[in-house]
This record gives structure tokens, sequence and C-alpha cells, in this order.
């Protein structure tokens, strides 16, 4: 690949992760916090089945597993771009 090559593919990725994050990643969590948290006294409690924190974390896990797959992937662009600049650098 050409370095322009992988400096859009890298943006592309970086906007992919971001997305992944803020739209999927975040809610996600957000959504087992609350799934757990403690009710202060005072305020009806409710139940909550273990399936539905089972669930919920599962489904946690694999929000995470793709990030991590996005952000490998990322890793790898720039460690080629970096190897790229170096070479252009050293002339080698």
């Amino acid at each position: 690949m050409t370095l322009r090559e992988m400096f859009s593919d890298t943006e592309r990725l970086a906007a992919e992760l971001v997305e992944h994050l803020e739209l999927g990643f975040i809610p996600t969590n957000e959504q087992l916090i609350r799934l757990v948290r403690v009710v202060p006294d005072g305020i009806d409690q409710r139940q909550v089945e273990d399936i539905s924190v089972r669930n919920q974390a599962a489904e946690l896990l694999k929000c995470d597993h793709f990030t991590q797959e996005l952000f490998e992937k990322l890793d790898e662009y720039l460690k080629a771009i970096d190897q790229s600049v170096n070479q252009i650098i050293t002339g080698k």
C-alpha cells in the first residue's frame, strides 16, 4: 500500500473506532452499570435476574472484543506508517 492509502485507511479505522465507542461500547457499558447499580434505601427495589446481568455482560464483552479488533488493526496501520516514514527519512 502507498503511504497515502495507509493514512486514508487509518483515518477510516479511527473514525470507525470512535463511532463504535460512542454508539456501542459506552452505551452498553452504561446499561450494565444501571442494571447492577445498588438502589438507595427508600426507593422501590427492583428484581434483577441473573440472566439479565449475564446477557448484558456478554453483550459488553462482544463490544469489547470488536473494540480490541479495531484497535489492533489501527495499531498495525500506525506501525506500518511509522516504518514507511522512517524509511523515507533514512533513505533505506
